[in-house]
Formats: C-alpha cells, structure tokens, sequence
C-alpha cells in the first residue's frame, strides 16, 4: 500500500502534487475514492498537459504560417497601394483633364470637391467655393425646387439643362446631373454630380428650333424635292399658298400639281433644263391653287449637295408676288396716266439723277425721254448748279417728307421758265427717290410782279388817304372849334340875361359841335382800321381788363367780375383794347339798371391758336333783329339825344374783328341783358 502511495505519487502531476501538499502534507489519505479521485485529476492534467504541448505546438506552426501570411499581405499591401497611388494618380490627372465639372456635396448641399474643370466653366476659384452650399450660392433660389426631392430622398438621381450665372455674370447653360451618395442603412451621406457647358449645343439647338420654326411659318412657300424633282417636304405658307397638303403632294412633281392653262411654257422648259442640269435658277412663273385660283410666284430653286459633293436634292422658295403683280400693272397704268396729265412729273435718285420723266417734262424741257433720263437735276434746274445744292435739298425733304419748292427750269437753247414744285421724298426697295409734280409758274409771276405793282400803289394811295384824311378832320375840326368858342363867348356875354330855354338851346348847340368832333373822330379811326399796323407786344389778358375796367368805371353802381385764369397773348395790344374798351363802355353806357353788372372771361378754342371772350351785362337786351344793324356805322338803337353817341364804335370793333379773322356773335335776353362773344388770336405773327 505504501508502495502504491509513493508510485502514485510519483506519477502524479507536478501541479496535481503542489495542491495535494498544500492540502495533506506528507500523509495522503489511504481511501480508495480518494486516490481514484487524484488518479482522475491526475489524468485531467495530464490530458491538459499534452493538449497544451498540442496547442503550443499548433501554435507555434500557425504563428509560422501568420507571419509568413503577413510577410506575404505587407508585400501585397505595398503592391496594391503602389497600385492604388499609381491609379489615384490617373485619377486624378483623368478629373484634372475632365471639361465636365464634378462636385462632391455633403448631406447638405455644401461642397466637399470640385475639380480644375470648375474653374474653367464657371470662373469661380475652387478654394472659395469649398463649404459653400451650391444650390443657394451657385445656382440661387429658382432651383430648390429641381434640388428639393432629391435632398428629401424622394428621387437619387436628378439630370436638368439650367441656366448659370459665371463670374464674370455671364450666364451659359449647363447640364446638371446629381447622384444621392447612400450608407448601408439607406442615409443619405452627400451627393456626386456631373456639370457640362452645353451653351454651344444649347445655342445650336435653339437656332436650329428658331430655323424650323422661321421655316415652317415664313410667309414663303418652302418645298424640299429628291432628286428626281419629286416633293418630300413642304412648309405651312405652302399649305396655305396652295390648299395642298403634304400628303397630297407628296412624291410628286410641282408642275404637275401646281401649273395651269396660262402657266408660260417657254419659262416652265427654262426651269426644267436648269433643274436638269443642276443649276440653280430664278424666274417668275404664273401657277394655281387646289381651287383653281391663280396666283403670281418668284421662284427661286437651288440644288442641294452634302458634305462629299453627291447631288442629294433641290430646295424650292415660292414668294407670292401677286399682290406685287398687281401693284405694277397699277403703276404701268399710272405711267400711262402721269404720261397723259397736263403737269410735269419728275423723279430723281436721292444723288439726284433722273429715272423718270412724263410727257409734259419732256415737252416743256423740249427734250426726249431718253435724252432726260440719267441726267443730274443740276443740268435742267439752276437753283441746283452750285456745289451741294442738290444735297441739302435732299436733307431738307426727307427731314419734312413733303414740301413746296421754287426753281428755274433750263432748256437747251438756253431760255428758262420759273417753276414749283411738290417735292416729296419716297422710299422703295431700300432706295430713296425724290418725287416731283411741277407746275410751269410763268403766269403767276408775271401776275405776282403786277400785284407787286398794285401794292406799291396801294400803299401811295393808302399814304395819300391818311393825308387826306387827317386834312380834312383838321379843316372839319377848325370850324366846330370857332362854333363852340364862339358859343361860349355869347353865353359869356349874356350871362345873367339868358332865359332857361335860351339856355337850352346854347347847350344842346355846344352837345352837337362836341358829337360832330366825335363823329369825325370816329370816321378817322375807322378809316385807319386795316391799314395802319401796330406792334405786337405781350399782352396779360387779366391785367389789360382789370386797368380798362378801372378807366371806365364811373361811380360805384359799376360792378365788374373777370373769370378765369390769368393768360399772355402775343398781339395787337391797341386793338384788342379798343374792341374791349367799347364792349365794356357799352355795357355801362346802355344798362338801365341800378346796378350795372358787367361780367369779362374767356375760354381756348379746340381750334388751334384761338381764344374766345365774352363781355356780359345786366341791361336791357337787344333785340334778334339788331343783332346785325348795331355793328353797321352810324347806327344806334337810342337817340343820340338820349345816350350820346355817334355809332362808329361797335363798326370800328367790326372792321378790327373782320382784319383779325375773329368772328362776333351775340346772346340776349330781353330785360336781361347782353353777352357779346368775340374770338381773338393768342399769337399773332409778325407780317
């Protein structure tokens, strides 16, 4: 039993005997369970103890195959990032040679990269633009709209041709296409976009969409035809020329639909051995509609060739010339007409050559048409012989578009007749004609030299009169004066002794010789009216009234009201005051009221240049069937006994008005009063 203790502990475990003899000491317990209980620990190490070894062992291999694996993934790690430099490197250099922009934005639009292509499109540095939001800065408001169903997750990917503004404020379109960037979960992380200047190709697009679009609604009649003549395409105007549609004409030739009984032979055979020969070609040609209707086209083909010289068919451009048909058989018949007319017509080119000439012209001028036309104006017209003559003629009516104009017409022989002329200024086909119609003025200047004459007579005469005139008031005059002196010294005389009748009659004696002095007064005046001209002045209408107003009024049962602004005039100012002067001493002079109201104003006429003012009173009103007697001289409608007057006043207003070209008219209301209206000019020019 010993034995067996000490074998056991003997074989036992090194680790298996430390505990038993921290636990037993020297004496290990005897029972069987006991040492059936060590032997199994026992085996449990020793088991563990060969697995360790085992382990170790494994261990030891693997750590042989781990780090040769890690000698191996170094020498490939080191390869592939040779590889991953070298392919960043083309990377980089294929983005820095990119034309197409690629930005990189993050979760919230905000840039991350751009290459060097962003600098070269939009001008924009790249430094500055890093951080900033791109749609907010770059392509501004407007596009949150294209950006928000992407930043909302609603789409990945976004293409759209929108314009942007450069640095520079250039504005070109580009073509925008973003891809939303997604982790594994599905988040959004940032965006990558593509940005291409599509301005030429956009620009390219749009004129050729504006081409196709003049094409298909020009007003000329377009037809595109193979080879062979035949119609493959034709535009809208042609529809609308014809009434043939595309299908109905398609793949047949144009003369077969469109040409008719008085279609010109000899110019459809013209057009045909051009197309033949592949020429292009231009002729006028008489063709009719799916009606039957006739019309008038200028029809210009030309052969289409591509890119390698292959004939690949013709092009046709039919311009409805009908109306213009029309138009010169109208001016042929005009021709005939001017050819015919009694006056002569002329027109010149604007550097003043004659292109056309009518039968008078050349019978007045006494040359042929032939011999006018291409001559300068300066070689039949005199005013236009000095240097630059004709030029400022020209300037001066395309400045007015029409105008009247004087000359002296030159013949071959020398002789020359006074001429005028209604010049006026035409353009046709961009060239700009000068159009004359001329009258031979022989007679009237010879008319005109004799009313010349008259007037210088006139004038002698008028002169002679006014002498005359003034003789014969002053030797009127000096009579009256020696009655009325002669008057007073009697009365001086018998003063004191003179019985009320006898008094009476030296006074109505002394009224009389005073109304005679009036009358011849007056006679002088109205004799002068029209002939003596006085100088226009400015004039202030209110202020003229307000100091007549103040002169006239008598006493304090006058009353005046003037209505209206304040306006100038440029006028007679003598005449016009002498007309209101006796309008508003009238209105005093023949009112029966106790109050004598008198009322001035005036008002513009729609007609240019006019001015209308009235005087109105409170008196007794005249009569309808005065309302023209009153404005004849010497006629009063009260006795001169009654209201002094010599009934030369309202006649002088008259003759004054009839020299202005003023028109009088008159409203009244018996018991009432009076309203005269005259018109006045607001500027007078100076004659």
């Amino acid at each position: 039993m010993e034995e067996d203790k000490k074998q056991l502990t003997l074989e036992l475990h090194k680790l298996l005997q430390r505990q038993l003899k921290k636990a037993f000491g020297n004496d290990l317990p005897s029972d069987d369970r006991f040492v059936h209980f060590v032997e199994a620990i026992n085996r449990a190490y020793s088991d563990y103890e060969k697995d360790i070894k085992q382990i170790e062992l494994i261990l030891e291999q693997s750590s042989n195959e781990l780090f040769k694996a890690n000698k191996e993934l170094q020498r490939l790690a080191q390869t592939n990032a040779e590889e991953a430099n070298q392919v960043s490197k083309r990377l980089s250099n294929i983005l820095a040679n990119l034309t197409d922009v690629i930005v990189q934005l993050d979760n919230q639009g905000k840039i991350l990269y751009l290459n060097k292509a962003w600098e070269s499109v939009t001008g924009y540095g790249i430094e500055e633009s890093l951080g900033v939001h791109f749609g907010d800065v770059f392509l501004g408001q407007k596009c949150h709209v294209l950006f928000q169903p992407l930043m909302h997750g609603e789409c990945d990917d976004m293409a759209r041709t929108i314009e942007f503004t450069c640095s520079d404020g250039k504005v070109i379109w580009v073509n925008l296409k973003m891809h939303a960037q997604r982790n594994d979960l599905g988040i959004i992380q940032g965006f990558i976009g593509i940005m291409r200047d599509e301005t030429d190709r956009y620009n390219v697009q749009k004129e050729n969409e504006q081409l196709a679009l003049v094409v298909q609604k020009t007003k000329n009649s377009i037809i595109l035809a193979d080879t062979e003549g035949k119609i493959q395409w034709v535009n809208q105007s042609f529809e609308k020329l014809t009434g043939y549609t595309l299908s109905e004409v398609k793949g047949k030739r144009p003369g077969s639909v469109l040409q008719g009984p008085d279609t010109d032979k000899n110019t459809v055979s013209y057009i045909r051995e051009k197309i033949q020969n592949k020429e292009a070609v231009y002729a006028t040609l008489l063709n009719y509609n799916k009606v039957g209707k006739p019309y008038w086209i200028e029809l210009n083909i030309e052969p289409l060739f591509d890119n390698q010289g292959e004939h690949t068919g013709y092009i046709a451009i039919q311009n409805d010339i009908t109306e213009r048909k029309k138009i010169q058989d109208r001016i042929n018949q005009l021709v005939f007409f001017l050819d015919q007319s009694s006056e002569a017509v002329q027109i010149c080119t604007e550097e003043g050559y004659l292109e056309f000439v009518n039968n008078e012209a050349c019978k007045r001028l006494q040359r042929t048409k032939e011999e006018l036309i291409g001559l300068h104006i300066s070689q039949i017209e005199k005013v236009f012989e000095p240097p630059g003559a004709w030029e400022r003629h020209v300037a001066e009516v395309k400045a007015a578009g029409k105008l009247v104009a004087t000359g002296v017409h030159k013949r071959p022989d020398g002789s020359t007749f006074p001429v005028e002329a209604s010049v006026s200024y035409i353009k046709s086909d961009n060239k700009g004609y000068i159009l004359a119609f001329i009258r031979d003025i022989s007679e009237r200047v010879q008319a005109e030299s004799r009313i010349k004459e008259y007037m210088a007579n006139l004038e002698k005469v008028n002169k002679e009169l006014d002498q005359f005139a003034y003789i014969v008031s002053h030797d009127l005059k000096a009579p009256l004066r020696a009655i009325a002196n002669l008057a007073t010294w009697i009365e001086e005389d018998l003063e004191g002794n003179m019985n009320p009748e006898i008094k009476k009659q030296f006074e109505m004696l002394k009224n009389r010789v005073k109304r005679m002095e009036n009358l011849i007064n007056g006679i002088l005046q109205y004799s002068r009216v029209g002939r003596s001209k006085n100088k226009l002045e400015k004039v202030v209408l209110n202020d003229l009234v307000n100091e007549l107003c103040e002169a006239i009024k008598t006493d304090n049962t006058c009353q005046f009201i003037i209505k209206n602004d304040p306006i100038e005039l440029y006028t007679e100012k003598i005449a016009l005051e002498q007309v209101l002067q006796n309008f508003i001493s009238n209105a005093i002079k023949y009112n029966d009221k106790d109050i004598k109201i008198v009322e001035i104003g005036w008002s513009e006429l729609p007609e240019d240049n006019k001015l209308e003012i009235y005087v109105r009173d409170n008196g007794p009103g005249i009569s309808p069937e005065y309302h023209e007697k009153i404005f004849m001289i010497f006629q009063t409608l009260q006795s001169r006994d009654e209201v002094e007057s010599t009934g030369v006043g309202l006649a002088i207003v008259k003759k004054i008005a009839d020299e202005k070209k003023s028109k009088i008219r008159i409203e009244s209301e018996m018991g009432k009063g009076t309203t005269f209206y005259f018109t006045w000019p607001i500027t007078e020019r100076e004659q």
